[in-house]
């Protein structure tokens, strides 16, 4: 059959398409295209190195404050110095506060309207205020989530519907006191201002730290008593989803949130089932289908140089590889890599009757966000109590120096693992180079053929609905897809 092309697809942040073909009912030779080019590694280009901290937090709308933490950690490395401890404890906190409150919007946002039918909400016959307002709202506006939606197997039943709407609409006052918290840290939310690569420049006062606290609190209660119940509860109804959407099953881990007694990630890889020991040395980006001058470059040695006309190219997104395997950046990555070190996830699975390699499928990227919400939420408590506030929160950095050196920030994202890079010569920057986890899992074809993780886990997805297919929406939402990110 002819090619179809799914676009725009929504409730994504970018600009991604899909090309795709279905044949004897499954998807078939997959085209994963990011559209928009934008540029901002060449935008820091003969700037001060500082800026950075600054500049690189605009890549994203969604992903701000973790674009400041990579920045911030490249230009530690550059200027060598060693954060003071509070200074560690806050990044890791306003990371942690981020990943946490882009879970929570992934799923019931912009996920929970691929399975729950909305127009349950006009049948709500209780008396919450804000429900009864969403109700007359639905009713007033028509909007496209309750009224323009593509054929699906939903659940439409108000019942079993009505429970994931209430928690759609109390998620969104959540995010809020999430965003309040990142504000009283960053001074601001989106794009904090106090994010330096010495620590943070905000004063910590004990009446903060009780405010951020209680909000954590309360974030960390609805993710125990909502959202992995919520999560679990689309599992038990989508059991097919365990086995749709699995992708190549190699996972790449940075490690990460290293500012308590132990870390709460140890970095590493999965190839081909087997784990190893995470080198940096072995990341490289592949152009072969990208709309780039050159050839395979190291994250050290990169350009970006746009080619509008390159013959074979289909993406605006580079393919980063791994000793040239493609890898899957996620919660799931970082879950998967660490599995044996927390074992209520192994008891989480054996009460959905599914092993552990299940989790590299559509549903188990959704659990394994929920269950990292659920060990951030505890990590962030026990940071936030550890915090010193007769203690300094950053150490200060003379940015008068000219400087010729490198820095590398390896972090972390609601959507998967983070690196900047950035050279400088005569106290200017000559190079920044970013890999950013949609950029890992949107990847185009590389020079060796291989598909990118998202087209490898869209190949022979079932398709019963062929119009608006949302099976495929499916498997591409369970990657929390941020193309502003991946075309940085």
């Amino acid at each position: 059959m002819a090619v179809q092309v799914l676009t725009p697809i929504t409730r994504i942040e970018g600009h991604l398409s899909i090309k795709t073909e279905v044949i004897n009912g499954k998807l078939t030779n997959v085209q994963s295209c990011g559209e928009m080019y934008r540029g901002f590694e060449n935008i820091m280009i003969d700037r001060r190195p500082i800026d950075a901290a600054r500049i690189m937090q605009r890549i994203c709308g969604v992903c701000h404050e973790v674009h400041g933490i990579a920045a911030a950690r490249a230009l530690a490395k550059l200027y060598k110095i060693e954060l003071p401890k509070n200074g560690k404890l806050l990044h890791d906190i306003i990371l942690g506060i981020h990943i946490i409150h882009d879970h929570i919007l992934h799923f019931y946002h912009l996920s929970a309207p691929d399975y729950v039918d909305f127009v349950a909400l006009a049948s709500y016959p209780g008396n919450d205020p804000a429900l009864k307002d969403a109700k007359e709202w639905v009713k007033t506006v028509k909007p496209a989530l309750f009224a323009q939606k593509v054929p699906g197997d939903y659940i439409s039943e108000p019942a079993n519907a009505l429970p994931f709407i209430v928690h759609y609409v109390e998620a969104l006052e959540l995010l809020g006191l999430a965003a309040s918290a990142l504000a009283i840290l960053g001074g601001k939310t989106p794009f904090c201002h106090t994010i330096f690569p010495g620590g943070i420049t905000t004063e910590i006062t004990m009446e903060k730290l009780a405010k951020i606290s209680d909000i954590v609190d309360k974030i960390h209660s609805f993710v125990v008593t909502k959202y992995l119940p919520d999560v679990m509860s689309i599992a038990k109804l989508y059991p097919e989803y365990w086995k749709i959407g699995a992708g190549y099953q190699n996972a790449i881990c940075y490690g990460g949130f290293n500012s308590l007694d132990k870390p709460l990630f140890t970095s590493g890889v999965i190839i081909d089932g087997k784990q190893a020991p995470f080198d940096k040395n072995k990341i490289i980006e592949d152009i072969a289908h990208s709309y780039y001058k050159g050839s395979a470059q190291s994250f050290s040695t990169g350009e970006t140089k746009p080619d509008y006309d390159k013959s074979g190219a289909y993406s605006w997104i580079k393919s980063p590889r791994y000793d040239g395997h493609p890898m899957e950046t996620g919660p799931l990555s970082r879950i998967y890599v660490n599995y044996d070190k927390d074992d209520r996830l192994s008891k989480i699975m054996s009460e959905l009757k599914q092993p552990k390699e299940a989790l590299f499928s559509t549903l188990g990227r959704h659990l394994s966000r929920a269950f990292e919400a659920l060990i951030l939420g505890e990590f962030v408590q026990n940071a936030l109590s550890t915090v010193n506030i007769n203690e300094p929160t950053i150490r200060d950095i003379d940015m008068s120096i000219v400087v010729s050196d490198t820095g590398l920030g390896l972090s972390n994202a609601g959507r998967g693992e983070l690196l900047h890079f950035i050279e400088t010569k005569n106290g200017r920057v000559s190079r920044y180079n970013c890999i950013v986890p949609s950029t890992w899992n949107f990847s185009p074809k590389d020079s060796a053929g291989k598909p990118g993780p998202v087209e490898k886990a869209l190949e022979d997805t079932p398709v019963r609905f062929e119009k608006g297919m949302i099976e495929a929406g499916r498997v591409i939402r369970s990657y929390d897809p941020c193309l502003a990110c991946s075309i940085h």
